[in-house]
């Protein structure tokens, strides 16, 4: 099989026949690496195998900490004889679909 060498934007492509990627056992999205030799460019599969939870959380920017998470936020106070503060925007009068008051 024969191809072209387009321009595509600032790079230059090629398009690849269904043939032979199945032959080559290529898929969409296959990671692959390039070398130039001798009137000749070769593409190759990377292959990549699956990283375990355990090596995805070794290598996350931000290490989990061990043990319970502390929280800073503690009750909110009211004083004797006030009612909690009613927030104008949510309050409808009536409670609809399940929604208690």
């Amino acid at each position: 099989m024969n191809g072209t060498i387009q321009k595509w934007g600032n790079s230059h492509a090629v398009r690849l026949p269904k043939a032979v990627l199945s032959a080559a056992r290529f898929q969409e999205n296959d990671l692959v690496a390039f070398s130039a030799e001798e009137n000749r460019i070769v593409i190759t599969k990377l292959c990549r195998r699956h990283r375990t939870l355990k090596e995805r959380l070794a290598s996350a920017p931000v290490q989990p900490q061990a043990g319970p998470v502390q929280l800073q936020a503690g009750p909110v106070q009211l004083q004797a004889g006030k009612e909690a503060p009613v927030f104008e925007e949510w309050n409808t009068g009536e409670p609809s679909e399940g929604e208690a008051l």
